[in-house]
């Protein structure tokens, strides 16, 4: 038996699924913000003591990098799923675009959008995951709307990549405004009007 195989027959075997403990974290970052989470609610949320937590996952803010990014991961396979349904790239933005507004106006807003404006001025880290994220998002969107325009969705001297970069601006201010100030219906008929402004 090799030293790392008896290591692992005489430590003690983890008794939780991590990623049932990853979504639970996640929440809790969600709903109160990095600041405001404490170790405590961390260990509460997971049913984790310190250390174990910490062996399973780092420190907190290596936990909420992984929880950002575990946010980041599900809400873009949901955003893909909704845009891959019609045979038409505009009904696909726009289903896109429906699936974001629908996601940023729940109670807890959107993780991304809470991080950018709590962390990401003052922790690199954060801005770096933030910035990749972004930018995975307005490429996908950039394809989507430049696939409307060669099928004639979209008016032909409009440029995608700016169109897209135009869109995301607004949905990001879109799920800081419906936290608060817009109704979620307002911002998903001032979303539609963008797009169709296109057309």
């Amino acid at each position: 038996m090799t030293p790392a195989q008896v290591q692992r027959s005489v430590g003690r075997p983890r008794e939780f699924d991590e990623d049932t403990a990853l979504e639970a974290v996640m929440n809790v970052f969600w709903r109160k913000g990095y600041e405001a989470t404490s170790l405590a609610d961390l260990c509460a949320c997971t049913g984790l003591h310190k250390g174990s937590l910490y062996r399973a996952f780092g420190d907190k803010h290596q936990l909420f990098l992984r929880a950002l990014r575990h946010y980041a991961e599900v809400e873009f396979r949901g955003v893909v799923a909704a845009a891959s349904r019609s045979d038409s790239p505009l009904a696909n933005i726009k289903a896109a675009v429906r699936k974001i507004c629908d996601d940023a106006g729940q109670d807890k807003g959107c993780l991304m959008i809470n991080s950018l404006v709590e962390l990401a001025p003052h922790d690199p880290e954060v801005k770096t995951a933030l910035k990749s994220f972004g930018e995975q998002r307005l490429r996908a969107m950039t394809d989507l709307i430049g696939a409307a325009r060669r099928c004639g969705e979209i008016r032909a001297e409009l440029e995608p990549h700016k169109l897209a970069r135009q869109l995301m601006m607004t949905l990001a201010g879109s799920a800081a405004m419906i936290k608060g100030f817009l109704s979620r219906k307002e911002v998903a008929e001032t979303l539609d009007d963008l797009v169709d402004s296109w057309t």
